[in-house]
């Protein structure tokens, strides 16, 4: 056998290499979430921010005589 496959089943049996794995999954599960939440809030801070630059536009302006 390869040395480059005794290390992947070495890895494989270890403990060590199946928790390193766990946490590599919940890691990216932490960033899609957290990039599916920026990406929701980024949204309505867009449209938050639109709503109050129309009003203040709406409010600066003189109605006409």
């Amino acid at each position: 056998m390869s040395k480059l496959m005794q290390g992947i089943e070495r890895f494989w049996r270890e403990e060590e290499g199946t928790e390193v794995v766990e946490w590599a999954l919940v890691g990216g599960l932490i960033v899609a979430v957290g990039a599916a939440i920026f990406v929701a809030i980024g949204d309505l801070a867009a449209q938050y921010l639109q709503d109050i630059q129309d009003a203040l536009e709406e409010g600066g302006k003189t109605p006409s005589a």
